[in-house]
């Protein structure tokens, strides 16, 4: 066999392997922190849909309806404020997912005409990632922010 065979040799592949699997390490080293932001910010925004819903059928339905959360079984409960009515909603999420440092008591209420019970802020947080949801006593405005 002749010297003109083109080609690689065998370290010059081992090298393109090696740089190859560095990259690959980098990148699947950042996925996790990137799911867990991802995660967060849908529930948080998941968060404030819901809480908008429950003041607009305060506004609709002119009654009161409770927003109860239970930190202990990662769920939160839109209600009207009758007893005997079912739940609007129920919605469970990420165990990963926690409420901390929350001014808002684990209950309050939308009054018939769409304002809260009380305002406050809650702090949403999973592993490196965390919003901070506030809302507005009176007007009942919802506000989400990374932190």
């Amino acid at each position: 066999m002749g010297r003109d065979q083109t080609g690689f040799t065998l370290l010059e592949s081992l090298t393109v392997l090696l740089i190859s699997s560095i990259m690959l390490i980098l990148l699947f080293d950042r996925l996790p922190s990137a799911y867990d932001a991802r995660i967060v910010k849908h529930f948080a925004e998941q968060l404030e849909d819901d809480l908008l819903y429950a003041q607009q059928a305060a506004l609709a339905q002119n009654k009161k309806i409770n927003v109860l959360f239970d930190a202990d079984h990662c769920k939160y409960t839109i209600k009207p404020a009758d007893e005997s009515l079912t739940p609007y909603l129920i919605r469970e999420y990420d165990h990963k997912i926690a409420i901390k440092k929350s001014t808002l008591r684990q209950h309050f209420t939308y009054s018939p005409n769409g304002a809260p019970s009380q305002g406050g802020k809650m702090l949403i947080e999973a592993n490196r990632a965390s919003f901070e949801l506030t809302i507005y006593l009176g007007s009942g405005k919802i506000n989400v922010q990374k932190k």
